[in-house]
């Protein structure tokens, strides 16, 4: 009777706690830059660089177990700038608050990824390059 009774009072306190669904969703964060030719172009920020620099910073940045680089790719051509990069990931969380936490850790990343390219490289906001923008710009989207 009291092995019923305390199975009883576990289920009941297990019905009133909150359940933590783990959430699985994929990011992807996009870099754009002016790119270029080497020969032409040499010394022109890299998105593929930046993007490359972000997957250093996510390490530090986000805890172990919590992410999955799926892709990371960039560029066009061999002995060019690359003036794209994309990185894809999966972040895994349990629960839609420690989900958003991750995504903007991730956010944070790219953006000093893409400063610290821009800074090694000696571009500020505001210059252009053949009249677009010279700096690695970044956005990060949900899918």
């Amino acid at each position: 009777m009291k092995r019923l009774i305390l199975t009883l009072a576990v289920l009941i306190a297990a019905a009133g706690a909150p359940s933590f669904a783990q959430q699985s969703v994929g990011v992807r964060i996009e870099f754009q830059g002016p790119g270029g030719h080497s020969f032409g172009a040499y010394g022109r920020v890299s998105a593929l660089h930046a993007a490359s620099r972000t997957v250093i910073l996510l390490q530090k940045a986000l805890p172990a177990g919590s992410y999955q680089i799926t892709n990371l790719t960039g560029g066009n051509s061999v002995n060019a700038i690359a003036s794209d990069g994309i990185i894809e990931l999966k972040l895994t969380a349990r629960g839609a608050k420690a989900y958003d936490t991750l995504v903007a850790a991730v956010t944070k990343a790219a953006e000093e990824g893409a400063a610290a390219e821009n800074t090694f490289r000696g571009v500020k906001p505001g210059d252009l390059t053949a009249g677009a923008p010279a700096t690695i710009r970044t956005s990060v989207t949900r899918f």
